[in-house]
């Protein structure tokens, strides 16, 4: 990475204040969007009811980490040369979501009951496409965040996010649970109900992000080709270590989300709980990040990104320890109520690590070459894609007992990992925007 670097002068305050209210908007109505297919709450359980296959839920997630981490390099050898990074926000979001309008309606035809397979080749394809396009969005949105948003300000600013988008979704669960519960309602066309909220929540989303206004950024003058950006991943690592060390914890961190996809169809075939209780799931996911995202922002802004990672990493380990403790010691209806504290715990921890390494990576990253940080970061977390799909398979060797056994020690590689994890700030990384 030797071109010359084209640089910008900050943002004005005016931009900053705008795109501040816009992004939170645009992040909040997303997050309002997607808690009514909620993908650890809701998606695996239509998905199971639909396929009868644990090892399809485990794919959709794994598709799910594939789409939103393998094409961000390829984004970012879009965009480092480029001045403008908003058309590659907009336009990969504007073609990425029309699935979601599409299923609204195969959802609500009576096809869809008499043909549950090909409704959920449809559901996987759909979900499939979203997946990647989203993941095209990926380094250009942030880059825009690190242009328009100070250092000091970001731990509040992704903190506000999720205090928003949870504020929202509390709406979207309320949501779920009446319509769940509404026995007119035949399966699936109680969940095409639901995908034509999510098909608003987008549509309001999409227009805060056409809303977003564009400062100027420091940019590469010389086109960087994927393939020479894949050729130059060694010397990259080389030259800005911190980076490697963080790819690595996230990769560690991410292996204790084998369960995940799981929590909720164990719920339901096991434990017996209703298909209403989803709406609870998300009233407790949201909760939980409502709660800890003003946690996150102060340890973020105060005491740097790697105090809140490191405080997320014990929450890791919580989740399947709180799966595996709970029907244990919980009985009857009882359980309906305390169950929910794993999707509470899981809302908090994954909120935590997004806000933490990705002001980490912001916050270590030269202003020229953002974007290929943003990518290096997605892309090489690749290998976490394989951890649902993973537990998909070894659901059909083990208990579910054993599988949340499994997800919490190998939580703790990653909760042993970020404990050694530098700070950003006690050093100097040569980060202008810093």
């Amino acid at each position: 990475m030797t071109s010359e670097v084209k640089a910008a002068p900050a943002p004005d305050p005016s931009i900053v204040r705008w795109n501040f209210v816009i992004i939170v908007l645009d992040a909040g109505f997303f997050f309002f969007a997607m808690a009514f297919l909620d993908p650890v709450a809701i998606l695996p359980v239509l998905l199971n009811d639909l396929g009868h296959s644990k090892l399809i839920v485990g794919l959709m997630s794994g598709l799910q980490r594939a789409g939103w981490l393998i094409p961000q390099l390829l984004a970012a050898s879009f965009v480092l040369h480029r001045p403008r990074r908003k058309p590659f926000v907009v336009y990969p979001c504007l073609v990425g979501r029309i699935p979601f309008y599409l299923l609204a309606i195969v959802f609500n035809l009576d096809w869809a009951a008499t043909h549950q397979r090909s409704a959920l080749l449809l559901l996987v394809i759909g979900y499939t496409f979203f997946f990647f396009t989203d993941g095209l969005c990926g380094v250009p949105w942030h880059d825009i965040i690190g242009r328009t948003i100070p250092a000091r300000l970001r731990g509040r600013f992704f903190g506000t996010i999720q205090f928003v988008g949870g504020l929202l979704a509390i709406g979207s669960g309320a949501i779920v649970h009446k319509v769940l519960a509404d026995t007119s309602l035949a399966f699936p066309h109680n969940y095409g109900r639901l995908f034509i909220y999510l098909a608003v929540g987008m549509t309001l989303s999409t227009i805060c992000l056409a809303l977003i206004r564009e400062p100027g950024g420091a940019v590469v003058s010389d086109r960087q080709s994927l393939p020479s950006l894949l050729r130059a991943i060694p010397s990259t690592l080389r030259t800005h270590p911190r980076l490697y060390q963080a790819i690595i914890g996230q990769i560690l961190c991410g292996m204790g989300s084998i369960a995940v996809p799981f929590y909720a169809i164990y719920a339901e075939s096991k434990l017996h709980l209703p298909a209403s209780a989803g709406g609870t799931f998300v009233w407790a996911a949201t909760l939980g990040s409502v709660g800890a995202s003003a946690i996150w922002a102060y340890l973020s802004d105060r005491h740097g990104s790697t105090s809140a990672i490191r405080a997320a990493s014990w929450l890791i380990i919580a989740v399947p320890t709180c799966a595996l403790l709970v029907p244990a010691m919980v009985r009857g209806t009882a359980l309906g109520y305390f169950y929910p504290l794993v999707f509470l715990l899981n809302g908090a921890v994954w909120g935590g690590m997004w806000l933490g390494f990705t002001n980490y990576i912001l916050e270590i990253a030269p202003d020229d070459i953002r974007p290929l940080f943003l990518g290096l970061q997605a892309t090489l977390s690749a290998p976490t894609i394989i951890m649902p799909l993973l537990g998909g398979w070894l659901l059909n060797l083990v208990s579910y007992q054993v599988l949340f056994l499994v997800a919490a020690v190998a939580g703790l590689a990653g909760l042993v990992y970020v404990h050694r994890l530098p700070e950003p700030r006690h050093e100097v990384t040569g980060n202008s925007a810093a």
